[in-house]
């Protein structure tokens, strides 16, 4: 038994020290798997440099190998990198800085996100900055002349602090992601600052075994095996959403707003959205608690209460309005009895409950009744063991 344990440290050292070296002679190593293997999770690396915005934290060498730009200091010896991405580039960094540029140059200004490693599952996109013209109604059709658009995705307004989650599975041939600002006006001088990850999961044909020690018993490479289990564990498990989520919070407590909503003026919701909010649930945590300070959408009919029928048709009529905002299993705080799933109206300090599995679902379509109802909803969100 102690000569198995001696064996299996042997190994367990041989892989560490193979890992920490960049120019390993090993035949046959999937560069994805050996790239994700050697790193830590993107949250162990995140730094805020010195103007106050996201780095990544990587030696100086490693971040002038990237063409970043040094901004601060982070950890015992590394910097605070800021790499960044020019119009019309591409990049195959885990993490890049998208900003404007100083002038715009083109109407079009694109950038190319290819795949880091055969790992890659989705690209996260967080809007540090973001702010565009506002959307213009024409004849009742609400439209971005100027936009940001990815997989999609258009958005235009103010976006600062969303985030957006694509599919982005190299495993499955989706190996780039094209983000593109048109910028066709110029009536407001855009400002976009996004941080974009490429998220990385367990490698596809990793096979989970009982035990460490039986897999090197029964495999036939065994330090192939080591490297296969040091890859699973520092894959992006804490960022990566569920399939089909659009936006992810795993935090217990949290803000979540509707795209381009804004808490004084009037600004309208993008137009021709479908997408999914999910919340990550905790073993501590039987329901969910969503507290509205605002919420404004369009409703079907004036005379009734913005609920169900109200807001989702069950036979679809070509030109009526449905905006609407899902949220299964979901109860009134109000009236424990009613028991909703389509939220529509206006009903600030709205309260609502729901059970697990915490999904929310955001539509819009094209149409445009009253600008001044359809501003959309700002609510906090937080997980409790019970209503009390």
């Amino acid at each position: 038994m102690i000569g198995y344990t001696l064996l299996f440290l042997a190994f367990l050292a041989f892989a560490q020290a193979q890992m920490l070296n960049d120019t390993s002679g090993v035949v046959g190593q999937e560069p994805g798997l050996w790239r994700q293997g050697r790193r830590r999770s993107v949250l162990a690396d995140s730094c805020l440099t010195n103007s106050g915005t996201t780095g990544t934290c990587l030696t100086r060498f490693k971040c002038m190998r990237q063409s970043g730009t040094v901004n601060g200091y982070c950890g015992t010896y590394g910097v605070c990198c800021e790499t960044n991405i020019q119009v019309g580039s591409s990049t195959r960094q885990k993490r890049t800085i998208i900003r404007n540029p100083g002038t715009l140059s083109s109407d079009l200004n694109t950038y190319t996100i290819e795949a880091f490693s055969s790992n890659v599952q989705q690209l996260r996109i967080d809007f540090e900055q973001f702010v565009m013209q506002q959307p213009t109604e024409t004849d009742g059709v609400l439209e971005c002349q100027d936009y940001f658009e990815a997989g999609g995705f258009k958005l235009c307004g103010v976006n600062d602090g969303q985030h957006l989650y694509l599919p982005f599975n190299a495993a499955a041939g989706v190996d780039q992601v094209t983000l593109t600002f048109a910028v066709t006006t110029r009536g407001t001088a855009p400002v976009w600052r996004l941080i974009v990850t490429q998220l990385e999961g367990p490698p596809m044909n990793t096979k989970r075994r009982s035990s460490t020690s039986a897999a090197l018993g029964s495999s036939t490479n065994s330090l192939q095996d080591l490297r296969d289990i040091f890859a699973s564990h520092h894959a992006d498990y804490e960022l990566l959403a569920p399939s089909g989520c659009q936006q992810y919070y795993t935090d217990l407590t949290g803000t979540i707003r509707s795209f381009n909503f804004q808490s004084s003026g009037t600004s309208n919701y993008m137009p021709d959205l479908s997408y999914n909010i999910c919340i990550k649930s905790a073993g501590s945590a039987s329901m969910i608690e969503y507290s509205f300070s605002k919420f404004s959408m369009s409703v079907q009919s004036e005379t009734g209460e913005g609920y169900d029928e109200f807001c989702h048709a069950t036979v679809h009529t070509a030109g009526r309005q449905e905006d609407y905002l899902m949220i299964p299993q979901g109860i009134l705080a109000k009236n424990m009895a009613y028991q909703p799933t389509y939220y529509c109206g206006t009903n600030n300090n709205l309260l609502v409950y729901a059970s697990p599995p915490y999904l929310m679902h955001f539509s819009s379509d094209e149409l445009t009744l009253n600008p001044d109802v359809e501003t959309g909803f700002s609510m906090t969100y937080r997980l409790r063991n019970s209503l009390l």
